[in-house]
């Protein structure tokens, strides 16, 4: 299942023993307090998640499965909050190495994007609203699609469509962009402004 940069890495860290097994909500944040070279690791029925830090900070990623592999941010779409990763200490040399082929070159996935842009609780809410996304393929609403919303290079929020093909986000108003996640591994860009008069409304998306 598993075949070229996978195989690579899998090799590399087969004698390594682990420094622990984090979930993917954690993991960014202790790698960087530990100032962490190596690799991390996913693996699941069909899939294999590598992340690879240099100096605490994710600088490459590889998926592996049955159709193959994706590299750098096509890689990390596909990373869910309930992942789990285990660390292997690997050279940083031999990690730049290895990274020079799968490098991440937008990293706004790695911020906290659920909280970003939120008022802190207790405080007034000035210009919050709930937007609402409906995902269709020709004409047919899409459930189990993840979408995330991006603003000035942050993600700022994510969810995924439920089986009314929609996804809900608290966003302050605002030009964002949603991104769309495809199983086909295709990602759809759309640009949205979101105004007062777009709450509780769904913004209805045709997929190409």
């Amino acid at each position: 299942m598993v075949s070229g940069t996978a195989d690579i890495i899998d090799d590399l860290i087969r004698e390594v023993a682990p420094e622990g097994v984090f979930p993917y909500s954690e993991l960014i944040q202790d790698a960087r307090g530990k100032n962490f070279h190596g690799i991390a690791v996913s693996s699941v029925p069909e899939k294999k998640t590598y992340i690879l830090f240099i100096g605490g900070y994710p600088e490459g990623a590889v998926l592996a499965d049955s159709r193959g592999e994706l590299y750098g941010n096509k890689a990390i779409y596909f990373i869910h909050g309930g992942d789990r990763f285990t660390l292997y200490p690997v050279n940083p040399g031999i990690v730049e190495r290895i990274v020079f082929s799968c490098r991440i070159y937008d990293k706004s996935h790695f911020t906290d994007h659920y909280t970003f842009g939120i008022p802190e609780v207790g405080k007034k809410a000035d210009g919050v609203g709930r937007a609402v996304i409906t995902l269709k393929k020709d004409g047919e609403r899409i459930a189990g699609v993840p979408i995330r919303i991006r603003k000035d290079g942050q993600i700022v929020a994510n969810d995924i469509t439920d089986k009314t093909g929609q996804a809900s986000f608290r966003l302050l108003f605002g030009k964002y962009e949603v991104i769309i996640v495809r199983q086909e591994n295709n990602i759809d860009v759309f640009e949205f402004s979101f105004i007062p008069e777009l709450q509780e409304h769904p913004l209805d998306l045709e997929l190409p």
